[in-house]
This record gives structure tokens, C-alpha cells and sequence, in this order.
């Protein structure tokens, strides 16, 4: 009997808001130090999926729920000829909720959020490309840092973690101001710009300033979207940034799932504001809340929210429909844009040499049209922004600023010239 698995509270809520202003499909990729050979790519990808059968999934419709099915298709790489993150047609998959493309010397695989979050992808992707430089012939040694091929698929691995983490405890009643939203003229496809600059400058500048890389990086965003966008009005909104958090580090957990929180940052600024003030606040408020007393609680909203509209007789479109519009009216009316770190990928030594550097791409969506992420490996860290709005002014700001006053070397490239 093929195995099926419940949608997890992220994979209802990605999956009832997706549409084609909002693909819900995030990349990960890694840019090799040599052209791409889709032959033993493919071998790759078959070994993989037999280990990790919680990603060779399609989605099947339910009467009060949908969920994910075991597919036996067999996904093909593909040669990426689309714009990145675009959203997934299951014809063009076999059913998949995923792709696996190649250009030149990048491998990407692009995940529907429903199935997996960026630490799930990450772990997908490292095997990946460690099967693949196995099939190549490359001298790469297994180390514990990689999913092992050989062993059983675990019930650990597809487990959904919010519901292990729930508890009892009264959710507070807290309704979360709105912030201001970027808009601009939209465009029919995601543009990517990335930059590539040392990690371990843009870690030693955050440490001068006492705080983290992500924190350091928000304000300088939240401090960008003022200059370009709201210096000259005459009411100032708070800008804020949503920086999704790992819950596996604070709730122990081995699933390849959605498992994660998403914490809104930030401040109303004027023209006295100064930087150190805006770095300073967003350090405080990133640290108070992901301390594990509010994580349980968005974990708890969570699942009760949807445990509410588990009620058996709610028809699945109504269901979809008060998730959407809960989506619209809450979660994307609080921020102006997302900021997502995957900090830095520890591969073993000899992958490590195979690769020039790696992206994460976030897809932007109609309120929130432009949306930032960041991953690093050995000392070259990328932070990409993808938008679907003509205007690229508050990411040359951004870019700008990193670059001039604090002097930091910067390669900019985009998928506009791929």
C-alpha cells in the first residue's frame, strides 16, 4: 500500500495560499566548479529519493483535508529554462511537488513549501550533490554531516513537529501591528539579484556592532526601505522585516518537514534615526523573541488555529478560503518584506572544494514583492534578492550601503544575465 502522510500546519497553510502571484516555491542551489553533467545527476537524484521518500510525494485531494501521497513516477532533471521559482506544474513533474534543473554549473532544486522548509531542503540538497559527485567518479568521503544513503528512511524524518510541540498553555492575546508594504510596478516574472561578499567580514562587522549577521543584515534592509521609500512622508509607518526561525534548535527535532516559526522585526524610523539605533533595537527584539517561550507560543496559535478549522463538517474550499484570507489580512498585511538566513552549510572537506558557492531564493508574492535570503559556505556568503516589481531601488541601497560605508568587496550578478 502506498504510504501517505497528513499535510503538516505550514504545508495546509502554503498550500491553500499558493497561486500564481504566490508560487510558495523556494530554491536552493549549489554553483559547481564545473559544468553540470545531467546523466550522473539523475543517478543522483534515483538514490536519493529512495532514502528520502517524504519528498517523492504527490499531493492527492481529500474531502476535509488534502495530503501527500507516495509517487512511484520517476522524476527527470530538467534543464532549467524558467524563471526561478516558479510555480509547479505537477504535469511537468509527474505529480512531484519538486524540480531538480541544471544550467552551466548550477544545480537547483526547487521545493512547493508544503512538502519541506530550508533546513529540510538543505539536508536534501547536500546528498544530493554528494551522490552526485560519487557517480562522477570524485574522491568525496561520507561523513555524519550527510544523510547516510544506506540507512532506513525514519519515522523521525516525516514526523510533524508542531503537533509534538503543542501544549496547553492559554495563547496570549496579542494582535501584531501592521507595517508599511513595498509596492511598485509589477512584472511577470521573479527577477533574482545576488551578492556575493566574505562571510567572515560581514561576521566581524555584525560582532563589532554586537549583534548576529541576520540582525546586522535587517537593519541595514529596514534602513534602506526608509531611505528609498518613506523619508519624504509625512506619516511614518514601522517597517518591518519577517526572519522565519528554525525551531529544530530550540524543540529537538530529526524531521526533514516544515518545522519552523516566523518572527516580525522592526521599528518606525525618523530622519534623527541612526543606524547603531536601528541595529541595536532589531538585535533586541530578535532576541527576545526567539526565546523558546514565545516560539511555543506561535506554535501553539498555529496548530489551534487550524485544529479550529479541522472541524469535520467545514467543506475543504471554505477551509482554504479562511486560511487565505487570515493569510492576506494578518500574516503578509505585518511585514514588508522576508529575511530568511540559512547560516552556514557544513559539508565535509573534499565536497566542499567541488563548489563555488550556493543560493537560497525566497519567492516574493503580490504584498510582499520583494523577499531577501542568505546562505553561506566556507567564507563566500550570498544574499539574494528575488522581487516582482520593476523597482530595484531599496536592493541598490542595500547593496550600496554594505559596499561603501563599511567597505565591503561585493560581486553583484542576476538572473536577468544568468
Amino acid at each position: 500500500m502506498d504510504e501517505w502522510y497528513k499535510l503538516d500546519n505550514a504545508g495546509k497553510m502554503f498550500h491553500a495560499v499558493s497561486e500564481q502571484t504566490n508560487s510558495s516555491v523556494f530554491r536552493l542551489a549549489a554553483v559547481m566548479k564545473e559544468t553540470v553533467q545531467p546523466d550522473k545527476l539523475q543517478h543522483a537524484l534515483d538514490d536519493v529519493l529512495k532514502r528520502l521518500p517524504m519528498f517523492a510525494v504527490k499531493l492527492s485531494k481529500g474531502l476535509f483535508w488534502d495530503f501527500l501521497v507516495e509517487n512511484n513516477e520517476k522524476l527527470f532533471v530538467q534543464y532549467e529554462s524558467q524563471y526561478p521559482c516558479a510555480p509547479i506544474d505537477p504535469i511537468e513533474t509527474n505529480g512531484f511537488l519538486m524540480r531538480v534543473t541544471y544550467y552551466k554549473k548550477r544545480i537547483a532544486v526547487e521545493f512547493f513549501h508544503s512538502v519541506t522548509d530550508g533546513t529540510g531542503a538543505l539536508e536534501f540538497i547536500k546528498a544530493l550533490i554528494y551522490h552526485y559527485l560519487v557517480h562522477l567518479g570524485e574522491n568525496v568521503t561520507y561523513e555524519s554531516t550527510l544523510i547516510n544513503i544506506h540507512d532506513e528512511p525514519s519515522y523521525y524524518e516525516r514526523d510533524d513537529s508542531y503537533q509534538n510541540y503543542v501544549t496547553d498553555a492559554k495563547p496570549e492575546k496579542f494582535k501584531e501591528a501592521s507595517s508599511y508594504q513595498i509596492r511598485g510596478g509589477s512584472i511577470d516574472q521573479t527577477v533574482v539579484i545576488h551578492g556575493k561578499m566574505s562571510a567572515e567580514k560581514v561576521h566581524q562587522l555584525a560582532k563589532k556592532h554586537g549583534t548576529t549577521i541576520t540582525a546586522f543584515i535587517s537593519a541595514l534592509l529596514i534602513a534602506a526601505i526608509y531611505k528609498e521609500r518613506l523619508k519624504f512622508r509625512a506619516y511614518q509607518e514601522e517597517i518591518k522585516i519577517a526572519i522565519p526561525v528554525n525551531l529544530r534548535n530550540l524543540f529537538p527535532s530529526n524531521t526533514l518537514r516544515n518545522f519552523f516559526g516566523v518572527v516580525n522585526i522592526g521599528m518606525a524610523i525618523t530622519e534623527e534615526t541612526t543606524l547603531e539605533e536601528i541595529i541595536s533595537e532589531v538585535s533586541k527584539q530578535l532576541r527576545e523573541k526567539v526565546r523558546k517561550e514565545s516560539l511555543q507560543q506561535s506554535i501553539n496559535d498555529r496548530v489551534k488555529w487550524q485544529t479550529r478549522l479541522t472541524a469535520r463538517f467545514i467543506p475543504l474550499p471554505i477551509k482554504y478560503h479562511a486560511i487565505r484570507y487570515g493569510y492576506r489580512s494578518f500574516s503578509e498585511r505585518t511585514k514588508a518584506m522576508t529575511m530568511t538566513n540559512v547560516g552556514k552549510v557544513q559539508l565535509p572537506e573534499a565536497m566542499k572544494s567541488h563548489i563555488s558557492h550556493m543560493e537560497i531564493i525566497l519567492y516574493p508574492t503580490k504584498k510582499s514583492p520583494i523577499n531577501g535570503a542568505m546562505i553561506a559556505v566556507g567564507d563566500e556568503l550570498v544574499i539574494s534578492f528575488s522581487r516582482m516589481i520593476k523597482e530595484a531601488d531599496i536592493i541598490r541601497t542595500f547593496f550600496r550601503e554594505l559596499s561603501k560605508t563599511f567597505n565591503l568587496e561585493i560581486e553583484v550578478y542576476s538572473n536577468d544575465s544568468r
